[in-house]
């Protein structure tokens, strides 16, 4: 019979085929971490969810809220009538597409009239477009808005159609108040706009040229004392000498002396040979195009007369000018936009007073009487 030690009855099962235990301790750790990731990431993605479903209800609220607040517009009795216009300004920029399609309305005009008012206050450069073809919305009241509005929304597509308005509508609104000489006024703030905005630029520019001036004269100092060093350390190679060509001499000349009467002493005839004058070059009258607009082969709005075209920005030089001022004959200048063009023998043809910056002392020019069309 065999002895066993105590230490062979003391042996459990985990020191003999290791410790399930410690096993299942990890497992079960490793689970309480994933369990405790996903209730972390959990409210994560739920907060996700909500906030977007919030901004789309929020979105839906807002569509709402414009589509009555444009609804109200034209409607007297709708209890938002009243403060329609400035909610929808507080609004902003989401209330522009909505006006838009407000202001294409025919009927009731009320409508349109007052989304001129709200798109004029909001100034959105979206609305410049349908303001220019409400300029032509049958109802006076909707033309005078729209002339209005673009006063502060309009660029360089609105100046030719305001031009036509206040050259042609003779209508007013139902308060009294000129359609045309509304659109004069628009297109005389316009105008200074552009001016400001040309000197503005011109202001610039003088600031780049002034900036660049400094910086090249700080490179030519700084270029001026690296030679210098360079010469006292004589890194520098001598400049080369020019030696100039002999001159040929010329073969002097015989003096030929006149017999004088022996009690007067001689005299010299200084030689005078005739000079003739410098042409003195006048420099050409420059100025430039403030509006886009037509050139004319007579000082006269005609049919038939147009024979070319000048854009906002274009140089011109100023040849004449009519007794009354009001129409100058120009040639283009430099620079000029290659759509601009003057199609005649000269390259010279009239402009309207009222489209250029003309410089002074214009010389008259009393054009050939303007033909009459035989009936």
């Amino acid at each position: 019979m065999m002895n066993t030690t105590p230490s062979d009855n003391n042996q459990t099962p985990n020191d003999i085929n290791g410790s399930p235990s410690a096993e299942t301790d990890g497992e079960t750790a490793n689970g309480a971490q994933t369990g405790t990731r996903s209730l972390v990431q959990a409210p994560r993605a739920l907060a996700t969810s909500d906030r977007r479903v919030s901004a789309h209800v929020a979105s839906a609220a807002l569509q709402q809220r414009i589509m009555t607040l444009v609804s109200a517009l034209g409607d007297p009795g709708h209890p938002l009538h009243t403060r329609a216009v400035e909610d929808l300004v507080t609004l902003g920029e989401p209330a522009v597409p909505a006006l838009i399609e407000a202001l294409r309305t025919r009927e009731p005009w009320l409508v349109a009239y007052r989304a001129t008012e709200a798109l004029g206050q909001i100034g959105d450069g979206r609305a410049a477009g349908p303001l220019v073809d409400a300029l032509r919305h049958p109802n006076s009241n909707v033309r005078w808005g729209a002339v209005r509005a673009l006063a502060t929304v309009g660029d360089a597509r609105a100046l030719l159609e305001l031009r036509r308005v206040a050259r042609t509508d003779r209508s007013k609104t139902s308060w009294g108040e000129s359609v045309g000489d509304t659109a004069r006024v628009v297109l005389d703030q316009m105008q200074s706009r552009t001016l400001l905005a040309r000197v503005a630029e011109l202001i610039k520019t003088a600031i780049a040229c002034v900036l660049m001036l400094v910086a090249l004269i700080f490179a030519w100092s700084v270029l001026t004392e690296l030679r210098d060093e360079l010469t006292r350390i004589g890194r520098v190679e001598p400049a080369p000498v020019i030696i100039a060509p002999p001159m040929p001499t010329t073969v002097p000349q015989a003096i030929v002396t006149l017999p004088q009467s022996p009690t007067s002493p001689p005299t010299l005839q200084p030689t005078l040979q005739p000079v003739a004058p410098t042409p003195v070059e006048v420099p050409p009258l420059a100025g430039i195009v403030v509006t886009s607009g037509n050139v004319r082969a007579t000082p006269a709005r005609l049919p038939d007369n147009v024979i070319g075209s000048v854009m906002a920005g274009d140089a011109l030089v100023f040849l004449g000018v009519t007794p009354d001022g009001a129409w100058y004959r120009v040639r283009l200048g430099s620079p000029a936009a290659a759509s601009s063009q003057i199609r005649s023998v000269d390259g010279s043809g009239w402009v309207s007073a009222s489209l250029v910056e003309a410089p002074e002392r214009v010389p008259v020019e009393t054009p050939p009487p303007v033909p009459t069309p035989t009936p």
